[in-house]
């Protein structure tokens, strides 16, 4: 009558068993009624009782919110974890990369990033408020900081020091711009750190060419007789064409000479690209002064209301500007600003895109351009493609971003074309566009903020020496090379050789950083410091060999030289501080040394009153060796001083670091003594 609840066990539900379709997996295919048989009539009927099966059903499990809530929050710990270990770089792009490829990435040790309300709790005026916006570039200076004043009210002294020049380095005037790790300046401030006598040394010396300034040179009188006043010009124009035009020949030459024999124009583009043409050529023709009365004819044309006005002549005449002449007078950021105004009036006039119309027959366009006259459509494509290398030279050795520079697809001028059979000025031109292609794309890598591996600068040196070995012969052999080609031949040749310096020198920098506590160093790290020594030695003995009595030419050369001379100033500071020296690598360093020196000293009649250089690489090379007279006489010590002028501040391209703290670090000069050890014995 009454029910015993006690009586009554409470078990545990057992699980329930799998449930299975009703219908086969054929009969449900077909779409008819099956009786669940094994098999089923149906599939018997139809006589494939061997395709019948029934399918497990599946459970559906619902995800709860506390397991999704657990497993999400897992998960932002990891990407917190990879966030803090990786902060500039985006998961995806380290999928697949190999453990030393990672651990390569992490040495870099990014600048930390201020959280929100860190940067929102303090004001403005806190000293220790690091300002997110401001890179840190090599000498540990920010960005707020950093000014220059390269106008020409400032006297020869200043002038004589910018950006890359190592006066300024030794003197602590810290008034440089962002430069990055390809900077010549990277490599001399480990010199300085590692030998503080060598940049005493460079100090004192700098310290005397204050104390004596160079004097101002007249200005020769440019009126007077009309007729002595046309030879003068007519003189520059030809030394233009014959020595300056084959690196950049942008311009229709039979056309600019018509014009200017004609003499009817008077709009402030012709007249401003004439008066750049006269400047640079008046520098080619043996003069040093001359230059200064024309280029102050050309800013008259040049100003700020010139931007209001494009046309192709007012930029040619900008790109010689800003790559050319200013670098001439040692104003690099100046040159660098100008550039870029260039390049918005190249994309302005529709530079950068090939006209529809008139590129549906190439056979046509060939047809139309006569063996004496450029096509004006063909002035427009080498003037672009002028610009573009003009913009890659000027940026190799800052370190700087590329700005967009050439984009494939935006972008699609096409290349130089031969208007006659020995067109040299098109195979130049070209030859130079596709080095310059290369070379963008070792600057942008190069401006990352995740450094160079050796891989990378095996595979960009590979395609480096291919391009030069690819070269025609007029381009890389004096015997089968035309007299106008020999200045544009030596220019390429040297950035060649720059260029694969870069590579190395900066690998060899990030060697020192980030293998402080490595005694030993891999196959690969050996054969970059000696290809970097190999390449130095090369670089030194063809300047030497191949320079000829030009401003312009010696103008280059002395400035690649004095890059070349810092990697032989290098092993000798690393391999005269160690125990046991390598023989052969300080023999070897020295005679490229004294190969150099002995080269500026022939040099010195065709260099400026205000070039340095070659005093820098002596007072360093007397630093470091304790030997006042093994390097011989220096051109400053022969009556004028002289220095580099050619600054071809391209491949920038630089990783971040701070070699401010780098160069600080006590356990540095040790580690580079280990590191070029060990390559002295490879």
């Amino acid at each position: 009558m009454f029910h015993n609840f006690s009586s009554h066990k409470k078990t545990s539900p057992s699980p329930a068993p799998a449930r299975l379709n009703k219908s086969c997996s054929e009969c449900t295919r077909r779409k008819v009624k099956c009786d669940g048989g094994h098999p089923c009539s149906s599939c018997t009927y139809y006589k494939v009782s061997h395709l019948c099966s029934y399918r497990q059903r599946n459970k559906r499990n619902a995800v709860s919110r506390s397991t999704l809530e657990e497993v999400s929050e897992r998960l932002k710990l990891r990407d917190d974890i990879l966030d803090q270990l990786f902060p500039d770089t985006a998961v995806d792009e380290l999928i697949g990369k190999s453990r030393d490829e990672l651990l390569e990435i992490l040495r870099v040790e990014p600048r930390p990033k201020l959280a929100t309300g860190e940067a929102g709790g303090r004001s403005s005026g806190d000293p220790e408020v690091v300002d997110d916006s401001a890179q840190v570039s090599e000498n540990g200076e920010p960005a707020a900081d950093r000014q220059w004043d390269e106008s020409s009210h400032q006297p020869p002294v200043l002038q004589a020091g910018d950006d890359i020049n190592a006066i300024n380095l030794a003197t602590d005037h810290h008034r440089r711009s962002y430069l990055g790790v390809t900077s010549i300046s990277a490599i001399l401030r480990t010199i300085f750190r590692l030998c503080p006598s060598a940049k005493h040394r460079v100090a004192d010396q700098a310290k005397r060419w204050s104390e004596t300034p160079i004097p101002p040179q007249s200005v020769p009188f440019l009126g007077g007789d009309l007729g002595t006043h046309l030879l003068k010009e007519q003189r520059c124009i030809d030394f233009y064409f014959e020595h300056v035009h084959p690196i950049v020949p942008m311009l229709d030459e039979e056309d600019f000479r018509a014009s200017y024999s004609l003499g009817h124009r008077r709009d402030p583009g012709w007249l401003g690209l004439l008066n750049m043409v006269i400047t640079i050529g008046s520098i080619a023709s043996g003069s040093d002064v001359l230059h200064e009365q024309y280029y102050e004819q050309a800013r008259t044309f040049l100003d700020l209301d010139s931007f209001g006005a494009g046309n192709l002549e007012s930029l040619q005449a900008l790109c010689l500007l800003g790559g050319l002449y200013l670098h001439y007078r040692n104003a690099p950021n100046m040159a660098y600003a100008v550039l870029g105004a260039a390049h918005r009036v190249a994309i302005a006039l529709g530079l950068h895109r090939e006209s529809r119309r008139r590129n549906t027959n190439a056979t046509e366009i060939q047809e139309d351009a006569t063996r004496s006259t450029v096509s004006r459509l063909e002035t427009r494509r080498r003037t672009w493609w002028s610009l573009f290398c003009l913009d890659t030279w000027a940026s190799m050795t800052l370190g700087r971003p590329i700005c967009g520079r050439w984009e494939t697809t935006t972008m699609d001028t096409l290349l130089p074309s031969l208007v006659t059979e020995n067109d040299h000025m098109a195979v130049s031109l070209c030859a130079s566009v596709h080095f310059c292609l290369i070379c963008n794309r070792i600057q942008y890598r190069f401006a990352q903020f995740s450094r160079l591996t050796i891989s990378e600068a095996f595979v960009f040196d590979q395609e480096l020496q291919a391009w030069y070995n690819s070269l025609p012969s007029v381009l890389r052999s004096p015997a089968n090379s035309p007299s106008r080609l020999t200045i544009a031949r030596e220019f390429m040749r040297n950035r060649y050789l720059n260029i694969r310096l870069i590579l190395m020198r900066s690998l060899i920098l990030y060697l020192a950083h980030g293998h402080i506590q490595k005694a030993q160093l891999g196959a690969e790290e050996l054969q970059i410091i000696d290809t970097c020594r190999t390449v130095a030695v090369e670089a030194i003995d063809s300047i030497a060999l191949y320079w000829t009595p030009n401003r312009i030419h010696v103008w280059n050369s002395a400035w690649y030289l004095f890059q070349a001379c810092m990697v032989p100033l290098l092993s000798i500071v690393i391999e005269g501080s160690r125990s046991d020296p390598n023989a052969d690598s300080l023999t070897s360093a020295r005679a490229s040394l004294v190969k150099a020196l002995e080269t500026f000293s022939e040099m010195k009649p065709w260099m400026r009153s205000s070039d340095r250089g070659p005093d820098i690489v002596a007072a360093i090379y007397e630093a470091i060796t304790g030997e006042a007279d093994g390097a011989g006489r220096t051109p400053s010590q022969d009556g004028d001083s002289n220095f580099f002028g050619w600054y071809d501040e391209q491949l920038t391209f630089g990783t971040e670091l701070d070699w401010g703290s780098f160069l600080m670090d006590d356990d540095l000069q040790g580690a580079l003594f280990t590191v070029q050890g060990s390559a002295g014995e490879s």
